[in-house]
């Protein structure tokens, strides 16, 4: 299980775009002109490729990389918000569609071109005692937004965590692929492990944090008949401050190809 301090990360920030949908739009600001959670591909030798999660393809100049986020190329980030322009710059201001590629200018903005905190998910079929372990230490988490959306190998929820600033907190999602993988009705079920590795919370912080989606679910899905542009439900479970009980958090509808990071070459 993954271990983080969440003073390593950007606790708080405003998003430039609203989360309606598992598959979320752009929006268009007045300066920089548009703004976008993104899967990152590629890197800093050949170029990177950012797969905007409204649809599009973006792909950065080196000199926006190297001025905005410089440390990009050390790091082994996976998924980030980013604010951005179009090259050239006659071309801002259009809307941008899903499935079209754009030349972008990474600008700098407040609460942007920041990492996600990101996250695996774990199959916990015929592992006993992993499952035990995500059973018996898990945590509330304090809210969580039921706008959750899944594109480009990430399931993504906005939620808010009680911490303490000086210890390492634990978070994954996890699944039975024989028990949480229903092919008859076209869902998969995660759910959500936090344990705050305290019994004494001190910070509160709220961010967007990403799952990466399980590739045996999406085996599976399409070795009973689906194919990669068909769409399924996903279910996010989790315990909350409301409920002591796991219970359904969110939900949102995905297509099968979103379970891999496009170019993956899956």
């Amino acid at each position: 299980m993954k271990t983080l301090k969440f003073k390593t990360l950007l606790v708080t920030f405003v998003a430039a775009i609203t989360l309606s949908s598992c598959l979320s739009d752009n929006d268009v600001t007045d300066y920089p002109h548009y703004s976008s959670y993104v899967t990152v591909g590629g890197d800093g030798m050949f170029g990177y490729t950012f797969y905007a999660d409204f649809g599009a393809t973006l792909i950065p100049t080196t000199e926006s990389i190297q001025e905005v986020i410089p440390g990009l190329t050390n790091s082994d980030v996976k998924r980030m918000y980013i604010s951005f322009d179009l090259v050239p710059d006659s071309d801002n201001g259009k809307t941008l569609e899903a499935g079209n590629t754009y030349r972008i200018a990474l600008k700098a903005a407040y609460g942007s071109n920041i990492p996600l905190p990101t996250y695996t998910t774990i199959d916990i079929a015929g592992n006993q005692t992993a499952a035990d372990s995500l059973t018996t230490k898990n945590q509330p988490i304090n809210t969580i937004d039921n706008k959750i959306w899944a594109i480009n190998g990430y399931v993504n929820a906005a939620m808010t965590i009680d911490y303490d600033y000086n210890k390492s907190f634990y978070m994954n999602t996890y699944y039975n692929h024989e028990t949480d993988v229903d092919v008859e009705n076209k869902t998969l079920y995660l759910n959500l492990y936090y344990n705050s590795n305290t019994s004494y919370a001190n910070q509160q912080g709220n961010s967007v944090f990403s799952f990466e989606l399980p590739k045996q679910a999406a085996y599976q899905f399409n070795t009973n008949g689906l194919n990669n542009n068909d769409s399924i439900n996903l279910v996010l479970r989790a315990i909350t401050n409301q409920s002591s009980q796991m219970m359904e958090v969110g939900k949102c509808k995905m297509a099968v190809k979103d379970f891999y990071v496009p170019g993956s070459g899956f």
